[in-house]
């Protein structure tokens, strides 16, 4: 912050008050971005009403930049979208940070981000807890989805993971079963974090930058808005009630 010389010039200079108004106005406020992608507002908007439709949005606004803040009725229902763990727009980590005063309100730097893995043809006898640790050879295990902890689906186990960006993501992993054989596992990911090299933004690659500008080739073009939206997944957070129980969710870290 840079100090003011009272020497120097005459500045006009606010009180408590003047801002008082505003403050309160956006004290029950969180802000954010989609990782990766700039969707239409219109888009986003809807998207935000549903995910969030249990609480009393007040107020929903954008920002050039692609940052998004939304206003809520209460502290207590700020509060407890913070606390409700991972979102997902379109298979892309959705960051949500709480509203201060002074805050900048900008897309901040990321250093890892969760994303959906799926390991296919995956032995029953792994869909405990050795689905925690094979998972951990690929990034930070956070959580299992709905399908998965109830095995309902086991054409493949679908984990969430933590990624860190610029890691490498391994087609397939390998460990050693309880019986000393060697096993290894193929892995899809439904969403890879990529940084280009060339103009450091989050998204691409960086062939696809040209002229040193990024291209917004990391955004998914739609023949429509209905059809973005109707891509626009939510990812509930599951809290796993047998062996995945004692699992950590991991919060996207940023600098």
């Amino acid at each position: 912050m840079q100090l003011f010389d009272e020497d120097s010039v005459d500045l006009l200079q606010l009180s408590d008050e003047d801002v008082q108004d505003e403050l309160e106005y956006w004290q029950n406020a969180v802000f954010g971005f989609i990782v990766g992608a700039n969707p239409p507002w219109q888009v986003l908007e809807k998207f935000l009403q549903r995910i969030w439709s249990k609480y009393t949005l007040d107020k929903i606004s954008f920002l050039p930049n692609g940052v998004f803040l939304v206003r809520f009725q209460t502290q207590e229902m700020k509060q407890a979208v913070l606390g409700s763990g991972h979102f997902l727009f379109d298979n892309k980590p959705m960051i949500i940070r709480p509203w201060f005063p002074d805050v900048e309100l900008a897309k901040e730097e990321v250093k890892s981000v969760p994303a959906w893995i799926r390991m296919h043809k995956l032995p029953l006898k792994f869909w405990g807890k050795s689905l925690l640790k094979i998972s951990n050879l690929v990034g930070n295990y956070v959580k299992v989805d709905e399908a998965t902890e109830k095995r309902t689906r086991l054409g493949f186990a679908r984990v969430m993971v933590e990624l860190k960006l610029g890691q490498n993501f391994p087609k397939s992993v390998k460990f050693l079963d309880e019986k000393q054989e060697l096993v290894e596992i193929h892995i899809d990911y439904e969403w890879k974090p990529s940084v280009c090299t060339k103009c450091k933004l989050l998204g691409h690659e960086r062939e696809r930058s040209k002229k040193g500008k990024p291209q917004k080739n990391n955004v998914v073009r739609r023949n429509s808005v209905a059809r973005e939206e109707s891509l626009a997944a939510v990812t509930k957070v599951i809290t796993p009630k047998s062996s995945f129980s004692n699992s950590t969710c991991i919060e996207t870290s940023g600098t």
